[in-house]
């Protein structure tokens, strides 16, 4: 980090492009910020109420995750000359504050999104409405995302001890495979959506909160001073994504006329899975019992014997 720190502490202009931040620009990114963590608060509830899976795409899961680690990684390796500047005493407090802001936004995104995972772990466990296969491929599906981490963890290491070219081609790297990630995961849910005829888990409220709040979050990322258009690339196409998957649920659950509406095909989809593991807990109830009388039936004892 020294050696990357000290380069840039060579050019006089390194921290002047942090100067002169708005009032007005502070004040709207913190109620971004707020907003970022209320517009997750719907999908959240809906895990909590529903208790199943049915309806978020495991693959979904997957990329969304690491579409958000990807871009922590690299706006904490982008917004470190701004931390320089304020460590050197370049800056002011205000404009150091300023210029962390994105950092602490994507922070806040990335951990609100991969706790949607950690949610759905925790709460379909035990559930008779969660799908048993879909479960057991999300526990492969956080295991990836935990082996994820530590990659970008060691990513941020490499970056902040090496050159500024090093850190910054690590930092785009990161960015493109945000966008690329961003573009691909919603593929795979869309998918879903259209195969079920109903958002089933996903909710519509979270959705209607963040896209149009993805192009302001977008916006906010492009102005800020000395941002890198690796960080705010892959929340414009976020938004853009996120809005055909918004339209498809809102026309299933409220436009879409037909003999089965999307709240009766969900229930139906429910019901299936509450059926297939009461009789595979009544399979397995009964093979223990008669594994028990198998051990207490005197022939097969002596027969042992």
């Amino acid at each position: 980090m020294l050696h990357s720190l000290n380069s840039w502490g060579k050019r006089d202009d390194t921290c002047s492009v942090f100067d002169g931040a708005s009032t007005v620009n502070l004040i709207f990114s913190i109620f971004i910020t707020f907003g970022i963590i209320v517009s997750y608060i719907p999908q959240y509830i809906r895990i909590h109420h529903k208790r199943t899976s049915e309806g978020l795409s495991t693959n979904f899961l997957l990329l969304g995750s690491s579409s958000a680690i990807f871009t922590l990684t690299n706006i904490i390796l982008v917004s470190s000359r701004a931390r320089y500047c304020c460590y050197s005493g370049a800056l002011t407090l205000f404009n150091c504050i300023n210029s962390q802001l994105n950092l602490i936004q994507i922070g806040i995104q990335c951990t609100c999104a991969i706790l949607i995972l950690v949610l759905v772990l925790l709460l379909t466990k035990h559930s008779i409405k969660q799908d048993k296969q879909e479960y057991d491929r999300i526990i492969i599906v956080a295991k990836l995302v935990a082996l994820h981490g530590i990659i970008s963890l060691a990513q941020i290491v490499v970056g902040l001890t090496t050159n500024e070219g090093i850190l910054y081609s690590i930092a785009s790297i990161n960015g493109l495979l945000s966008t690329l990630l961003t573009v691909i995961k919603y593929v795979p849910q869309i998918h879903t959506t259209y195969k079920l005829k109903h958002p089933g888990t996903l909710s519509i409220g979270m959705m209607c909160i963040q896209t149009p709040g993805g192009f302001v979050f977008t916006a906010t990322l492009f102005f800020t001073k000395g941002s890198h258009w690796s960080s705010w690339m892959s929340y414009l196409v976020a938004a853009l994504m996120q809005g055909s998957l918004l339209t498809l649920c809102i026309y299933y659950e409220y436009f879409k006329k037909n003999e089965q509406n999307a709240e009766e095909l969900e229930r139906r989809a429910i019901e299936r899975i509450v059926e297939e593991n009461l009789h595979e807990e009544q399979h397995s109830t009964s093979l223990d019992g008669d594994l028990r009388a198998d051990s207490r039936d005197p022939l097969l004892s002596s027969s042992n014997n």
